[in-house]
């Protein structure tokens, strides 16, 4: 079920993609002899103004078929010098070409426009903490800390970086995780002194991402039991301190947290109504992913993200989709610094079982729930395909854009053999991606238990 969600999910940006063709042929008078939603055996099909409209068996995508496209092979098949240019096909002229390229990768970008849209109208919140920090080496020793080398200590709490101020957990790690090798100024408060200090973020080669080595402070006071769990069944509630866990002092959560790592039972001192009461409390863990499972929540708090109107709302789906471009981009540079590929980079099977994932998840909370995280990641996967549809490569959207560029400019097109050479070249270059891709997938099946 999880791969036929993502499936169904990943179909719906290449038919919009495919869309942005049908729309661009249309507007420059090229004949669209078919469009089709799936792909594979006709199911059902009606000719509308020419075109032929299909429903097709296979849901993978869909595609826009051309008149003239076929014209290339014809005249590689003759062995002609260019490709007959005949009025009202695919291959005219060389800007309604570019156009037609272009306006399939940017569908893309209008997807996400509207996904991002629809997300701010809908809404969402998020659970996140204070900027209270922790350093990760307290915790766990074998964490490098860029926080602590710097003069960051825990306790401290980081107001702003670079200026920016900061209000939640969540708002700072994304600003550090999208900026790594970048030195950055950070605002700190400590015991009510405001201090300044510059570290750079250090590059996690297995995700590509900025890591300072710091983890979230938050105070082990308990907010809410699930009833019937280990917790409520040891006798634990609401409001209760936790001071000790095997006569280990606990500060924070994540010390409680690393303290119960791999036991079975632990004896905790905790602080209720001024006075301290010793309790066993028996640890849990999750069959599937070996989570450990206590009943017990947090001072956590919760964000409220939701437009106030329906141009609020669409300047957020473009401002949203802007920063989305920017940080694709800026994580592309980062392929070339040394970061673990297999793990960074996703092949087709790990984003349909990722979006399956997304799609039962968020359905299982709730319809809008479901809607705001599928919209999100495909919202960020058409993003991505936006971008690598334009690369100048043969057999992609960008290398027919380029070689009708150079159409347009020497006023004849480069001959259909050699253009045939070069995708062929385009080919090994994407199968070998492929190819990588498809190994990074399979070790993620496998070590996950897919």
């Amino acid at each position: 079920m999880t791969i036929v969600l993502g499936i169904l999910a990943l179909s719906v940006i290449i038919i919009f993609h495919e869309l942005g063709h049908f729309i661009a042929a249309k507007l420059c008078k090229i004949e669209v002899e078919a469009f089709s939603v799936g792909m594979g055996p006709i199911l059902l099909h009606k000719t509308i103004h020419g075109t032929d409209f299909r429903i097709s068996l296979v849901p993978l995508g869909g595609y826009c078929t051309l008149k003239g496209e076929n014209a290339f092979q014809n005249a590689i098949d003759a062995d002609l010098s260019e490709i007959p240019k005949t009025k009202g096909t695919f291959y005219e002229n060389p800007l309604k070409r570019m156009l037609i390229a272009f306006s399939g990768p940017f569908a893309n970008v209008v997807f996400s426009v509207i996904a991002y849209f629809i997300i701010a109208l809908v809404g969402y919140s998020y659970q996140t903490t204070g900027t209270k920090i922790i350093l990760a080496n307290e915790i766990y020793p074998e964490i490098p800390s860029a926080a602590e080398q710097a003069g960051l200590r825990s306790g401290d709490e980081i107001t702003a970086i670079n200026g920016k101020n900061i209000d939640n957990f969540q708002e700072m790690y994304t600003i550090i995780a999208t900026n790594p090798n970048k030195k950055m100024d950070f605002t700190v408060l400590r015991d009510n002194q405001v201090y300044r200090f510059s570290l750079t973020p250090q590059l996690e080669k297995s995700t590509g991402a900025g890591k300072i080595g710091v983890l979230s402070w938050t105070d082990p006071i308990i907010t809410e039991i699930k009833p019937g769990s280990e917790a409520e069944n040891a006798g634990l509630k609401v409001n209760d301190i936790i001071k000790l866990v095997d006569n280990s002092e606990i500060k924070n959560t994540a010390g409680f947290i690393k303290a119960i790592e791999n036991k079975q039972n632990v004896k905790l001192t905790i602080e209720r109504n001024g006075k301290l009461i010793e309790l066993n409390l028996p640890i849990n863990y999750n069959k599937d992913n070996g989570s450990f499972l206590t009943g017990l929540s947090f001072p956590y708090k919760t964000v409220e993200v939701k437009a106030t109107s329906i141009f609020s709302a669409l300047i957020s789906g473009f401002k949203q989709t802007g920063e989305n471009i920017a940080l694709t981009l800026k994580t592309l540079k980062l392929l070339f610094s040394g970061i673990d590929l297999t793990n960074a980079v996703s092949g087709p099977v790990r984003i349909t079982v990722m979006l399956g994932d997304t799609a039962k998840a968020g359905f299982a909370e709730g319809f809008a729930t479901g809607t705001v995280s599928v919209l999100s990641f495909l919202a960020i996967i058409s993003i991505s395909l936006f971008i690598m549809n334009l690369l100048p490569l043969p057999i992609l959207d960008g290398g027919l854009i380029l070689f009708a560029l150079i159409e347009f400019v020497c006023g004849k097109g480069l001959k259909p053999k050699l253009i045939y050479n070069f995708q062929k070249i385009g080919f090994v270059l994407i199968a070998l991606l492929f190819i990588f891709a498809f190994s990074g997938d399979l070790r993620y099946l496998l070590f996950n238990g897919r």
